[in-house]
């Protein structure tokens, strides 16, 4: 009872975790403005500091997953959050434009330590039950966090300098640090001293089925960043009395369907449910082309297209994590890193076409992900 008792403790961590680690994606879009008038430099210039945080951030993810194979989820995981806490302060602490890209880029990189180290220590400790959960609500914590990260930081702003967003998340993350010293459980290592932890890269993408899962993976935040650029463009000029921060929020309240996720694994297999969430999510891209100019349509849609999504990620990860087998450290990081590397992708698409064009393009792509699926020979 104790030990279960644990478990329910360090899955809250994990949550909230998740939630707080991917903010700072966000946290800075609010500030652009203040800081380029501050120290008198384009705003252009500004922004580029959260490419900077992607970047090194998918580094992370590509790094530490594998590390974690070595010297445990724990460890990992801890001190990774202690070296966050640092590399947040040094942000409020910059005085030019080149002192942030450098903190940025290190804050991006200790953050990569926890995607990837927490789903494969939900592997390692949790029950199925427990373990999907988890995992669903982990990443219902990172859709969510694309709304309330800026709203975070927008309230620190109205009241503190800037810098205080900086602080604030510091503090968290080192109390975060703190917390998983004392709730977490060491986990084994899989990798011995010696050996080297990237090797087994090559190893998974030997795998035919885990290559078809990535391939996939690259699509889903590559298709959420796009979207809602791509509709936010769109309500700015056919609407543009209307609230985007409103319709975004209404799609949103499909995230609550990850709380069903392991009833329908349990029910029909990974396998079939992702299979099932390709076709939702193509039929909710062609049905908006349809009904684009209906505003309730359009959140309706969309609601159906978070939903599928909240399914989607949780089921991919459980696939690709019993796949990986022992190397799962280093298969969850290949998952993080390339399902990242595809937001980076989602500007080109969403800036250079229509609307409905984009949906166009996503709606077939997730019937190709569907017919790749149907390729996949094992399931979950």
């Amino acid at each position: 009872m104790e030990r279960r008792k644990n478990h329910y403790f360090s899955a809250t961590l994990l949550i909230v975790m998740g939630f707080l680690v991917v903010c700072s994606l966000y946290t800075l879009i609010p500030l652009y403005d203040p800081i380029s008038l501050e120290w008198n430099v384009p705003k252009q210039k500004v922004i580029l500091a959260s490419s900077f945080f992607s970047i090194f951030y998918a580094i992370g993810l590509l790094m530490f997953g594998p590390l974690s194979d070595r010297f445990g989820r724990k460890n990992i995981i801890g001190y990774g959050f202690s070296f966050s806490a640092l590399a947040t302060v040094l942000i409020a602490q910059s005085t030019n434009i080149s002192h942030l890209y450098i903190a940025r880029s290190i804050q991006g990189f200790t953050l990569g330590c926890f995607a990837p180290v927490a789903f494969a220590y939900c592997f390692d400790h949790f029950s199925q039950s427990l373990r999907t959960f988890t995992i669903s609500l982990i990443n219902a914590g990172f859709l969510l966090s694309g709304i309330f990260g800026p709203m975070i930081s927008e309230f620190i702003l109205g009241n503190y300098q800037w810098e205080a967003v900086f602080v604030f998340f510091s503090l968290f993350y080192f109390l975060l640090f703190l917390f998983a010293l004392f709730i977490l459980s060491p986990s084994k290592t899989s990798i011995n001293i010696g050996e080297k932890p990237w090797r087994h890269f090559s190893t998974l993408l030997a795998d035919r089925d885990l290559r078809i899962l990535y391939l996939i993976v690259f699509s889903l935040l590559l298709s959420f960043v796009t979207f809602y650029d791509s509709l936010f463009q769109f309500l700015s000029q056919a609407f543009p009395d209307q609230s985007f921060l409103l319709v975004r929020s209404i799609g949103l309240i499909g995230t609550v369907s990850c709380l069903f996720s392991q009833l329908l694994m349990r029910t029909i297999g990974s396998k079939r449910l992702l299979l099932v969430c390709s076709l939702c999510i193509s039929f909710s891209f062609f049905s908006i082309i349809v009904f684009y100019e209906n505003l309730f349509v359009i959140g309706a849609l969309s609601v159906i297209y978070v939903a599928a999504i909240s399914f989607f990620l949780p089921a991919i990860i459980t696939h690709i994590g019993i796949l990986g087998s022992k190397h799962r450290g280093s298969a969850i990081s290949l998952y993080s890193f390339t399902l990242l590397i595809g937001t980076a992708v989602s500007p080109i698409i969403s800036h250079n076409f229509s609307f409905l064009t984009v949906l166009a393009f996503l709606g077939i792509w997730f019937l190709l992900n569907a017919i790749l699926i149907l390729g996949i020979r094992r399931d979950a």
